[in-house]
C-alpha cells in the first residue's frame, strides 16, 4: 500500500513538472510567433547613429564626405537621414562608397522625388540607397561615403548630424563640426531565431531542474545554485557584452592582469591597455544592447567570428583598483587565451568564472545563515545582483563577501557555542578582500559587536578580536588606496576635471556642515524611489532597458516576506540588537551617498549625483532582517512558494528584456 502511494507521489510530482514546462513552452511559442518571427524577417542593422547635435548643410554642386567603419563583411543598405530638403523633383544625389586605396565599390543615384523624400524610419526622414545585390567589404575596415547633390545653385539637403561616428563629415575639403547621421544594413535577422531557440531551451531545461529540485524539498542552498546558475547563464546571454554599467573598462582592467600573468606586454601610453586584436570583441566601443549583438555573440560564441589580426590595440585605461578585485575575471580570460580562444569566447570565460565564484560564495552564505535564509536567496537573485554576478564589474566580489560576512556573523551570533581563532581569520581574510575594493563596507564587521562575550572566553579577547579585524580591514585599504581617498577627500582636481565641473570634495564641508543634513534630507526625498527601483533592478544594462513595474512590484514583496519567521524557528532577533543593525545599515547608506557627495557631485547642487540603487545590495539583508517580528509565522512549504515565485519573476525579467532589446 505504501509503495503504491509512494507511486502515485510521484506521478503527481510529474505531472506538477510537464504542466508547469507546458505552459511555459506555451508563453515562449507566442513570443515567437508574435514577436522573435517577424522580427527575424527585418535587416540587421550593422551601423546605427544617433541623431544628435546640429544639421549638416549640403550644397548644390558641393561634394559631403563621410569616414565610416564598417561593422560586418558585407551590406545591402545605406541610409542617410535628414531634415528637410529645398530644390526640385528633378535634383538627384549620388553616393559613392571608397575603400581605404580609394577603389570605387558602389555608386548609386537617387533622383529626390516627393515619393523619395517622404520616407520615414522610426519618425525620420531617410533617403534610403538600396543596392541590386549585397555588396561584400572587409569587416572593421574603414569607408568614406561621398554624396553629391545635382541640382539648381539655390538648391539644399539638410542632414541630420550625430556623435557616434569617430571621424567629423568633410564638405568640399572643410571639416564640419559634426558628424553625418548613417545607417549600415544587411541581410535579414534569421539568426535571431536560434538564439531566441537557444534562450527558450535554457529557461525551460533551467526550469525543469528547478521544479525538480522543488519537489525533491533539496537545501535552500542548492536549490539556489541550481537557479543562479540557469539565470545567470541566461542573463549572460540576454545582456550582451559592454552592457553592464563600464563593464569595459572592468574588462579591460582584468585583461591586464591577466597580461601580467603571462608575462605578456601591459599598459603603455598614459596607462592605456595593450590588447591583442584576436582576443578582444569586433567593437569595443558598442554596449547598446540590440538583435544584431545577440547574433554576433551566437555567431561568436559557435566559433564563427570575424577575422583580426595578431596586432596589439590600446583598449582603455586600466582602473588603479586592487587584483583581487577582478580575480576570477582575470583567471577566466588567462584560461581562454591559453586555449586560443577567440575574442568572444574569450569574453564570455571571464564572465562565467565570474558567475561561478558569485554561486560559490553565496552557496556557502546561505548554508551558514542560521535562520532566515530565504532573506539572502532572494537578494542574491534579485535581477540587478544577477546582472552583477555575471559581469566583469567588481560588485560581483563586494555582494558576494558581503552577503558571506553577514550570514558568518549571524552564524556566530545565534549558532556557534564559541568562538575560534579559525573565525577571526575567516571575518579578517573577507574584510582584507572587501574594504580596499569598497571601503564603506567594512561597516558589516560591526555587527560583531552582537556575538556575546563569553563565546570568546572573555571581553578583552572580543575587543582584540575587534582590534584584528579593525586592522584587517584598514591596512589593505590604506595600502592600495590612500592616494584616491585623498584625492576624494579633498575635492580632486583630476575628477573635477574628468566630469568638467567642480565637485565638492570632503573640505567643503568641513567649511559647511550645516549644509549636510540639507542635501541628504533633500536627496531622500526625491531619490528614495529610484534607489529602490535601481537595486532590484527596474533598469538594467546601462539603466535603459526598463523592466515592468509588476516584476520589480514581485520582487520588493518577495524581499519583505522572505524574513518570516518559519515554524519551530527558536532564532529571534531582540530589539537592542535590531537597533544596532539598523544604525549600521543607515551608517552604511549614509557613507555611499557621502562618497558620491564629495566625489561625484557638483558644487551647488543640493541632490546627490551617481548613487544607484545596485550600491546598498551588500547590506539589504541586514536592512530586511529588521522587518523580522515573532508575530507573523509561517510553514517550512512557505519556503518553496517564495523560491518558485523568484524563479517566474526571473523568467518575466528574462522575457522583458528580450520584448525591448529584440526590436532594437
Amino acid at each position: 500500500m505504501e509503495k503504491k502511494l509512494n507511486k502515485a507521489e510521484g506521478y503527481r510530482k510529474l505531472l506538477k513538472i510537464v504542466v508547469t514546462l507546458l505552459v511555459l513552452i506555451g508563453l515562449l511559442g507566442m513570443m515567437y510567433s508574435d514577436e522573435v518571427k517577424p522580427i527575424a524577417e527585418q535587416r540587421m542593422q550593422y551601423v546605427k547613429s544617433e541623431v544628435k547635435g546640429k544639421l549638416l548643410e549640403l550644397k548644390s554642386g558641393e561634394i559631403l564626405s563621410q569616414k565610416v567603419e564598417m561593422q560586418s563583411d558585407s551590406f545591402e543598405t545605406i541610409q542617410i537621414m535628414y531634415q528637410n530638403f529645398q530644390g526640385q523633383e528633378t535634383d538627384v544625389l549620388t553616393l559613392g562608397i571608397e575603400d581605404a586605396e580609394g577603389k570605387i565599390i558602389g555608386q548609386w543615384e537617387l533622383q529626390l522625388t516627393n515619393e523619395v523624400i517622404d520616407h520615414q524610419t522610426e519618425g525620420i526622414k531617410v533617403l534610403q540607397f538600396n543596392a541590386d545585390e549585397t555588396i561584400h567589404i572587409k569587416d572593421r575596415e574603414v569607408y568614406t561615403l561621398n554624396l553629391e547633390l545635382s541640382g539648381f545653385p539655390e538648391d539644399r539637403l539638410y542632414f541630420y548630424g550625430t556623435e557616434s561616428l569617430h571621424d567629423k563629415a568633410n564638405i568640399n575639403g572643410s571639416e564640419n563640426e559634426q558628424a553625418l547621421a548613417v545607417n549600415v544594413l544587411g541581410g535579414k535577422a534569421g539568426g535571431i531565431r536560434y538564439f531566441f531557440f537557444g534562450i527558450a531551451v535554457l529557461t525551460v531545461f533551467g526550469m525543469g531542474i528547478i521544479l525538480v529540485l522543488l519537489l525533491r524539498r533539496e537545501s535552500v542552498e542548492k536549490i539556489f545554485v541550481g537557479s543562479a546558475l540557469v539565470f545567470g547563464v541566461i542573463y549572460m546571454l540576454v545582456i550582451p557584452p559592454y552592457a553592464v554599467p563600464d563593464e569595459q573598462a572592468h574588462f579591460v582592467t582584468a585583461y591586464n592582469n591577466s597580461s601580467e600573468i603571462l608575462g605578456k606586454e601591459t599598459v603603455k601610453e598614459g596607462n592605456q591597455a595593450v590588447l591583442q586584436e584576436r582576443e578582444i570583441l569586433s567593437d569595443p566601443s558598442g554596449h547598446y544592447p540590440t538583435k544584431e549583438r545577440y547574433i554576433e555573440s551566437m555567431n561568436g560564441l559557435l566559433g564563427k567570428t570575424y577575422n583580426h589580426s595578431g596586432e596589439s590595440v590600446l583598449g582603455g585605461k586600466v582602473l588603479d583598483m586592487p587584483k583581487i578585485s577582478y580575480a576570477p575575471q582575470t583567471l577566466g580570460i588567462t584560461v581562454a587565451r591559453l586555449l586560443h580562444f577567440n575574442g568572444i569566447q574569450l569574453f564570455y570565460m571571464g564572465r562565467m568564472f565570474a558567475l561561478i565564484t558569485y554561486v560559490v560564495i553565496t552557496y556557502w552564505a546561505i548554508k551558514i545563515m542560521p535562520f532566515a535564509k530565504m532573506v539572502l536567496f532572494v537578494t542574491a537573485l534579485l535581477p540587478m545582483s544577477m546582472q552583477q554576478a555575471m559581469s566583469y564589474s567588481y560588485d560581483m566580489l563586494v555582494n558576494a563577501i558581503a552577503f558571506f560576512m553577514i550570514a558568518y556573523f549571524f552564524h556566530l551570533i545565534y549558532k556557534k557555542e564559541r568562538v575560534e581563532n579559525k573565525d577571526i581569520l575567516i571575518i579578517s581574510v573577507c574584510t582584507a578582500i572587501i574594504a580596499p575594493i569598497k571601503v564603506v563596507y567594512i561597516v558589516i564587521i560591526g555587527l560583531g559587536i552582537l556575538i556575546p562575550y563569553q563565546k570568546f572566553g572573555t571581553k578583552v579577547k572580543k575587543w582584540t578580536c575587534a582590534f584584528i579585524l579593525g586592522l584587517a580591514g584598514v591596512i589593505p585599504t590604506v595600502i592600495t588606496r590612500i592616494v584616491s581617498m585623498a584625492d576624494m577627500i579633498g575635492g580632486s582636481q583630476g575628477n573635477s576635471e574628468l566630469l568638467g565641473y567642480e565637485v565638492y570634495g570632503g573640505v567643503y564641508f568641513l567649511k559647511h556642515l550645516g549644509e549636510l543634513p540639507k542635501i541628504f534630507i533633500e536627496t531622500a526625498g526625491e531619490m528614495t524611489s529610484y534607489y529602490v527601483n535601481t537595486m532590484i533592478g527596474k533598469q538594467l544594462g546601462w539603466l535603459e532597458i526598463e523592466i515592468p513595474y509588476l516584476v520589480i512590484a514581485g520582487f520588493l514583496v518577495l524581499l519583505l516576506i522572505s524574513a518570516a519567521r518559519k515554524r519551530g524557528e527558536k532564532e529571534m532577533i531582540n530589539m537592542g540588537s535590531k537597533v544596532w543593525i539598523g544604525i549600521l545599515s543607515g551608517l552604511c547608506c549614509i557613507l555611499i551617498c557621502f562618497v558620491l557627495l564629495i566625489s561625484w557631485t557638483e558644487v551647488g547642487e543640493q541632490v546627490i549625483a551617481g548613487v544607484q540603487g545596485r550600491y546598498f545590495l551588500p547590506v539589504v539583508p541586514m536592512i530586511i532582517l529588521l522587518f523580522r517580528t515573532k508575530y507573523i509565522v509561517v510553514d517550512e512549504k512557505f519556503d518553496r512558494v517564495i523560491m518558485m515565485s523568484t524563479a517566474i519573476l526571473e523568467i518575466a525579467t528574462v522575457l522583458s528584456v528580450l520584448h525591448i532589446v529584440l526590436p532594437r
